[in-house]
């Protein structure tokens, strides 16, 4: 049940009041907001204009910025499945009974054998260190 039907329940109830009845159900009905009334126009505030238009148009620049870096800058890495040889490696022959920690010595005694061991693995793709005697290797040149 409304406010105002309840005060118009209650006002009726009382003698003589017939005519309060009237002027307050009218009172009431002004002092109930319009579902019109109620609706304001929307307006963007400077945050809302910042959040609306600004935010897009910061992330298409980034966008941008982006794709000139892909597209422009030129590629510095190129990929090739030949073994890799160079003016620091040398080709050597693996014999009976000779490891890689043998090749390693061989090849660079001044260096720690643990790392030439690592590069020679790493020159030839080596997925064990097991050799096969008459194998060529690449080794790093002393």
């Amino acid at each position: 049940m409304s406010a105002s039907a309840t005060l118009s329940a209650v006002v009726a109830r009382r003698p003589g009041a017939a005519g309060a009845v009237s002027g307050l159900a009218r009172a009431a009905r002004r002092a109930r907001p319009s579902a019109r009334a109620s609706r304001s126009p929307l307006t963007l505030t400077r945050r809302g204009r910042l959040v609306f238009l600004g935010l897009p148009v910061l992330a298409g620049s980034a966008a941008l910025v982006v794709l000139a870096v892909v597209f422009l800058v030129p590629s510095t890495a190129t990929a090739t499945s030949e073994p890799v040889t160079g003016a620091g490696t040398e080709q050597t022959t693996v014999h009976p009974g000779q490891s890689l920690w043998d090749l390693a010595v061989a090849a660079d005694p001044e260096r720690d054998p643990r790392d030439v061991v690592a590069e020679i693995v790493e020159l030839n793709d080596l997925d064990s260190s097991v050799l096969v005697a008459g194998q060529l290797l690449e080794v790093p040149a002393a």
